[in-house]
């Protein structure tokens, strides 16, 4: 009886923590939705001294308020899950090129940040709604994509609402 006990407590031990491994999808999922947040925090950064828009400086300040919240979020999860997984901190080169874009844009420096803000956004919005509907997917970090889908999707409305030209 002791020995079925234990056996028992060893199978759902078991069983809880392959519930909390991260999974192929886990592993395919995180550097995209890292780099992405990255990509945004970034250039919010440079909105907020780049543009001369009060409007733009705003949505940049939100952008760095809560890109700095899920990133903290989506590491803590994917912490707990596998604490040997590198959640990127850093943009794709893709990313890089449009960030010195960006930088180099003077100017035209709204225009640009706004197409950059909707194409990203909502390229996050669907990567996270993909996510959040897998069925293989980390229960706890599929839990904090679940929650930020609405507030990416608020972020990438704010987006389009974004002037297009530095007075």
């Amino acid at each position: 009886m002791k020995n079925a006990l234990v056996l028992t407590a060893l199978v759902i031990g078991t069983t809880a923590s392959a519930a909390m491994m991260l999974t192929t999808t886990d592993e395919a999922f995180v550097p995209k939705a890292a780099m992405g947040n990255q990509f945004e925090l970034e250039a919010a950064k440079m909105a907020e001294t780049m543009s001369m828009d009060a409007k733009v400086k705003s949505y940049a300040a939100k952008m760095i308020t809560d890109h700095t919240k899920l990133g903290a979020q989506v590491k803590a999860a994917v912490m707990k899950a596998d604490p040997k997984m590198m959640v990127p901190a850093k943009v794709s080169p893709a990313q890089q090129k449009m960030l010195d874009a960006l930088k180099a844009s003077g100017k035209n420096f709204d225009t640009l940040y706004k197409k950059d803000m909707v194409a990203s956004h909502a390229e996050t919005y669907a990567l996270f709604q993909k996510y959040a509907m897998a069925a293989d997917a980390n229960a706890g970090l599929k839990m904090v994509i679940k929650a930020a889908l609405p507030t990416v999707k608020m972020h990438l409305d704010m987006a389009k609402g974004l002037p297009t030209m530095s007075m």
